[in-house]
């Protein structure tokens, strides 16, 4: 061939380079080809695992640092965080390592993960407590440490699985589409799952456990091994984990030397336990005591805070129907009952295990005078046509706090309307009178201010630790205009005759914690169901 013919053959290959077939749009081929339903199924379950541990991690850190909006805010951010980075590496190192091998293998990882938090999560959350880091910012170190780890691994898995299901350019919109609409769906069925099923019958630690599981079986199930190594290493893995499950197993946690637990149990709102311990009984809603009396008839309460209810028989000595809004032990609803087993009494808390366990293990009597009602307080304020004579409101979450929607302006709005024209509202809060822990107390009373005529200021313990000190401040407001003097508090508590351990001793040691001065709480804001941080201030 002449050097004039090889020169014009060039530009017909270069031509034809130019203008290959379709197939160059193909990717290259992952070193294993994932079977499609596998990868499916491995994707779906860890978006349900994902949600799962999200919602299951609010058990985890509430007993230590409350269920407050600094816990929700810290897990989502965090979930947030870690999936933002594993999506991230994630498709970086499926373009390098296209192996469904690998992508297994980090699930396989992120199931160690979790099972890890089942067995380190309550001494690391104790130790961060210890070491001062308080509920706002304890939470977001404690979400840190134990889930982001394995959330930025499962958050590597949907760009990870994009990248194996992709044959062509041209199906990998459909392709991504499918797979992060099971992702999704699997978040949707973890998180009603664990919410609806999961929480309402095992504890936290189980749920960590099954979940941990569940992600490890199918990871090792959609493994690329041939089906014989897939079964020993699935049937190795498991009873490894169920060893370490049970070598871990202690003795249901103690809280003191001489503590009987005779119950032990998760809700959807706590982790209750009721603990005997030498002649007295005390309801734990996770570490935090929420009620406690002497195990021998009349039962009394060991919380000196709760004789104070009896307050509101002074102010109106005919009390004829009452509405306790928060149950604890239903130590004031029996009190009540005691003074006149006459009395209508209207009982809602949130949480119907708590109801079960004022009758069942804190001898609330089974009256027909003493309904029970499982249902929040302020919705059934709002659909209750009844008149009150007494409203009482002794309602806390984990780590003391009030519900933020039971404090408002529009709530005791509500409340007041809900009272016959003479009635009492009452009410428990923890904060100090003065100081940087007041902030609860003075937006308090100004709410209370803003709602009632009449606004009464019970603070235990201000004589021996100063108004500075956190301690019980009891609020009394009344729609009456007409004020009651000191004077005639005492002459009051003299002419009362008690049926119920509240001494008329009691009430005249009560009446000494009355407030005569009250400090400036002019700058505090008032609380609405716009604008209420109580979550955020300190007390």
């Amino acid at each position: 061939m002449s050097r004039r013919s090889k020169l014009k053959a060039r530009p017909d290959k270069e031509r034809t380079s130019k203008t290959e077939s379709p197939a160059s749009t193909e990717l290259p081929a992952p070193s294993q080809v994932p079977r499609k339903i596998g990868l499916e199924l491995l994707v779906f379950a860890v978006g349900a695992v994902l949600m799962g541990l999200e919602i299951a991690g609010s058990r985890v850190l509430a007993p230590y640092f409350g269920n407050s909006v600094f816990v929700w805010g810290s897990l989502i951010s965090v979930f947030l965080v870690a999936l933002s980075v594993g999506y991230f590496f994630g498709g970086r190192i499926a373009d390098h390592y296209p192996s469904q091998a690998l992508l297994n293998s980090i699930c396989v990882a992120v199931s160690l993960l979790i099972f890890a938090i089942a067995l380190l999560s309550r001494g690391l959350c104790g130790a961060l407590v210890d070491a001062g880091l308080g509920e706002q910012f304890g939470p977001l170190v404690a979400a840190t440490l134990l889930f982001l780890p394995p959330s930025v691994g499962m958050g590597m898995v949907s760009p990870f699985a994009v990248r194996l299901a992709t044959r062509s350019i041209s199906s990998i919109g459909k392709i991504s589409g499918t797979l992060y609409a099971l992702s999704t769906g699997g978040s949707i069925a973890g998180t009603l799952f664990t919410t609806f099923v999961l929480i309402p019958l095992i504890g936290v630690s189980t749920i960590l456990k099954g979940l941990s599981l569940a992600l490890l079986v199918v990871s090792l199930l959609t493994f690329p091994f041939s089906k014989r190594a897939r079964a020993v290493a699935s049937a190795t893995m498991i009873a490894l984990l169920i060893l370490i499950s049970l070598a871990s197993q202690g003795p249901s946690a103690a809280f003191g030397r001489f503590d009987e637990t005779l119950l032990d149990v998760d809700t959807p709102y706590h982790h209750i336990s009721v603990v005997d311990n030498q002649g007295s009984r005390q309801l734990r809603f996770d570490r935090y005591i929420e009620s406690a009396i002497l195990t021998s008839p009349p039962y009394p309460s060991l919380a000196r805070y709760t004789n104070y209810f009896h307050m509101a028989f002074l102010a109106k000595p005919e009390i004829r129907c009452t509405l306790f809004i928060g149950a604890g032990g239903g130590i004031g609803p029996r009190e009540f009952h005691m003074q006149d087993p006459a009395m209508e009494i209207d009982v809602a808390d949130v949480d119907p295990k708590v109801l079960e366990i004022a009758r069942t293990h804190f001898f609330l009597d089974d009256s027909p005078k003493i309904r029970l009602f499982a249902e929040d307080g302020r919705m059934f304020l709002r659909r209750s046509a009844n008149r009150y004579d007494c409203v009482i409101l002794d309602a806390f979450s984990a780590g003391g706090r009030i519900p933020w929607h039971l404090v408002t302006r529009e709530f005791l709005e509500l409340c007041r309307d809900r009272m016959t024209a003479d009635g009492v509202f009452l009410m428990n809060i923890n904060s100090s009178l003065e100081g940087r822990l007041s902030p609860i107390f003075q937006s308090m009373y100004r709410t209370f201010d803003s709602v009632f005529p009449n606004t009464y200021v019970f603070a235990m313990q201000h004589r021996e630790s100063g108004d500075t000190s956190t301690m019980n401040i009891i609020l009394l407001a009344t729609p009456n205009k007409n004020r009651i003097s000191p004077a005639e508090w005492t002459a009051r508590a003299d002419r009362h005759q008690s049926q119920s351990y509240v001494t008329k001793a009691h009430l005249n040691y009560m009446l000494e914690d009355l407030l005569i001065n009250l400090p400036d709480v002019s700058r505090a804001p008032i609380f609405s169901d716009d604008y209420a941080p109580i979550e955020s201030m300190p007390f």
